[in-house]
């Protein structure tokens, strides 16, 4: 059986999944070049199809995502307005709620009512039969599938879709479809803990749905945030109800994500403690639900764009009744068209879906592309039968080496086949490398270390399970990791590693065997390749304009090493 799952919201996507196994995953951004595509993934379907040898006529089923009814619940809404008119506050801030508490409404009604049931009936215009699941059942369904296990507990959290902001799941793949997972809880889209840190990103000029990781780089720069109590006061969750709880009569106003409560704290305390603040309230809430689940959450895997927030994933692998977490790599919107074309699949061949082994699941150039490209692009180049190894003796003379070969990655996370590689032990890479590709961060540089050395560099890796292999948490270090690799630990001794294991990437593998070889050292700095505000790069055009317009010395473009003569690194050894 054969199934395209699409997914139409910010970082709109496509997928194949051919008889239970993801065979091709595509986000439309990296095809159409527009950052975090909002809508209709026309490429990415065409790209999907492409991937997996298929025509549309050969689909059996279309799987997204967007159930909707004319007008939202407006119950939620009905009992925050109850709460802010019986609150203590003055006329203009009782106002001030109101008022978004009915923007907010009008603007999911908007939804509802045109924007999602125009994709859905551009889906049904492909002409095959289309199955259709909630947001967060389909956030749910890419973690639970996504992992393999038979049983587990799934949490998710983001901004909004048609069904809530965050949901409980308790799943058991033994039983049949529409029993395999259970919804315990949900909360509603008002009460939404992506909103609560997007207005937080929001305040200190970033922009929210595509900045949080800057928040939590300049969190761990403050260790007693001072904002923290004003913060905490905002967001809470319940135990009874299993849900999270959004206090919009205490001041947290999101129109447009604009809370006005965020601009005085901001002014008082600066922005490292508002981040420390919004961090520690995010990381409290989300594991109090988690740790009052006792030995439910023992197998705990999450999805939903709360969850790229690593440190957070770090907290809940440390509680005392999480054995093993599982984030799933695509963990934002655009994992929604694998989460529902894995729930089609088990409602319709009756059995679940194969475990995600692999993100490396798009385009990969090939040697007549890369020649269409090089050949008229003036910059020195030469086919090697040994790239990984002359990639790797590079890295270890200090050279940075940017790489676009193999499939392409789905996610957000470069996984070093669209990646910039430099050697770790230099601690000022991370100014002078994010100032060459314009990136503005304040999170360290992650790095890719060889299986074969993990365990002695990365402490409480096995909690972690699947996720060290992609990028998804954080890890504290091992005094030798910090000592070996300064560029890859942040300031509170973490990192976001990529464990490299031969059976996932046999050449990135054989570049990081040959860099130990030269340099001692396990780890290498993995960065997206991309320019700020750009996607990653995906075919060779992307690559080599990237590569120009960075001013990098090396580029491994498939079998091909390109050596740029105009580079700006002549002095970086």
């Amino acid at each position: 059986m054969i199934i395209l799952g699409i997914g139409f919201l910010s970082e709109a996507t496509a997928a194949i999944i051919r008889d239970g196994k993801l065979v091709a995953a595509v986000s439309e951004e990296r095809l159409n070049r527009i950052k975090q595509w909002y809508g209709y993934p026309e490429q990415a379907i065409l790209e999907v199809l492409r991937l997996a040898g298929l025509t549309i006529d050969q689909v059996d089923y279309v799987a997204t995502h967007g159930l909707t009814s004319v007008e939202p619940d407006a119950g939620p809404f009905e009992a925050k307005r109850k709460l802010v008119e019986a609150a203590d506050l003055d006329a203009e801030s009782k106002k001030r709620a109101l008022d978004f508490l009915e923007q907010r409404y009008q603007h999911e009604k908007r939804v509802y009512s045109q924007r999602t049931p125009n994709y859905l009936q551009t889906i049904r215009n492909l002409g095959r039969p289309v199955k259709t699941y909630g947001h967060h059942h389909a956030h749910a369904a890419s973690a639970f599938y996504g992992s393999g296990w038979r049983d587990c507990t799934v949490l998710t959290a983001d901004g909004w879709g048609e069904d809530g902001s965050a949901s409980l799941w308790a799943c058991d793949a033994s039983k049949p479809a529409a029993q395999a997972m259970r919804r315990i809880s949900a909360t509603p889209t008002i009460d939404s803990l992506g909103y609560f840190y997007g207005s937080v990103t929001h305040a200190m000029g970033f922009k929210p749905h595509r900045h949080e990781g800057k928040v939590l780089g300049l969190a761990a720069y403050c260790q007693d945030p001072k904002s923290y109590p004003a913060l905490r006061s905002m967001v809470d969750v319940d135990l009874k109800t299993r849900q999270f709880v959004g206090h919009v009569e205490r001041g947290l106003y999101l129109p447009h994500f604009d809370n006005i409560r965020l601009h005085p704290l901001l002014q008082s305390y600066g922005r490292e403690d508002l981040a420390a603040g919004a961090q520690k309230t995010l990381e409290e809430v989300v594991c109090a639900l988690v740790a009052d689940l006792g030995p439910d959450a023992r197998r705990l895997a999450v999805a939903g764009g709360v969850f790229a927030n690593v440190k957070l994933n770090q907290r809940l692998a440390e509680l005392d009744n999480v054995e093993q977490i599982y984030v799933f790599p695509n963990m934002g919107d655009g994992g929604l068209s694998v989460g529902a074309a894995w729930l089609a699949h088990h409602e319709l061949a009756g059995s679940a879906p194969e475990a995600a082994t692999s993100m490396y699941l798009g385009h990969t150039p090939d040697t007549a592309e890369i020649l269409e490209v090089l050949e008229p692009s003036g910059l020195k180049y030469r086919q090697r039968n040994d790239i990984n190894e002359a990639v790797g003796e590079l890295l270890a003379s200090g050279k940075v080496v940017a790489r676009c070969s193999g499939p392409m990655e789905f996610g957000p996370r470069a996984l070093g086949n669209r990646s910039i590689l430099y050697k770790a032990s230099e601690a000022s890479v991370n100014l002078w490398l994010n100032k060459r590709l314009e990136r503005s961060e304040f999170m360290p540089f992650a790095p890719a270390t060889l299986e074969e050395g993990a365990a002695e560099r990365f402490v409480n890796l096995d909690s972690g399970g699947e996720s060290s292999r992609f990028m998804t948490m954080t890890f504290n270090c091992t005094p030798l990791m910090r000592a070996e690799a300064p560029a890859a630990v942040h300031v509170d001794g973490t990192a976001r590693p990529q464990i490299v294991r031969k059976a996932d990437n046999p050449d990135l593998h054989a570049i990081l065997r040959t860099y130990r070889a030269r340099s001692g050292s396990c780890s290498v700095i993995n960065t997206s390749f991309n320019m700020h505000e750009e996607p990653i790069v995906c075919t060779a055009g992307d690559a080599v304009r990237a590569f120009v317009a960075a001013g990098l010395p090396y580029l491994a473009l498939g079998d091909f090493l390109v050596e740029n003569p105009k580079h700006a690194f002549t002095d970086v050894n």
